[in-house]
């Protein structure tokens, strides 16, 4: 009988007080992975809102999106916040998980 191969933890290294490092086991790789993929969208969803609006002659885009505790430092100062393209127009989104996207602000002919 041959004997049994006991799991082994050196596929994940240790860190601090002898815990495994999360980012690198396979569920810490998933969540990374759909962080990687929200970005994607939104980034995607961001550019496409910029360049339609931009087409059918709407430039002014307004930051929204949640205020709440999970919101961070600038992403809070520019919520509501009025942007014309072709401008300084930062990118959405902001940072990993970032729930802000730009909205578009319609202006008449008067405010223009």
């Amino acid at each position: 009988m041959m004997p049994s191969r006991q799991p082994s933890n050196d596929a994940v290294p240790p860190t601090g007080a002898g815990l495994p490092d999360y980012w690198s086991t396979m569920g810490g790789i998933g969540v990374r992975l759909g962080m990687l993929g929200h970005q994607i969208e939104w980034g995607t969803f961001n550019g496409a809102v910029r360049i339609t609006a931009s087409s059918i002659g709407i430039f002014n885009f307004k930051m929204i999106g949640p205020d709440d505790e999970r919101t961070c430092e600038w992403c809070g100062e520019h919520i509501g916040r009025v942007y014309r393209n072709g401008h300084f127009m930062p990118d959405l989104p902001k940072h990993v998980n970032c729930r802000h996207f730009w909205d578009l602000e319609y202006l008449g002919e008067k405010e223009r």
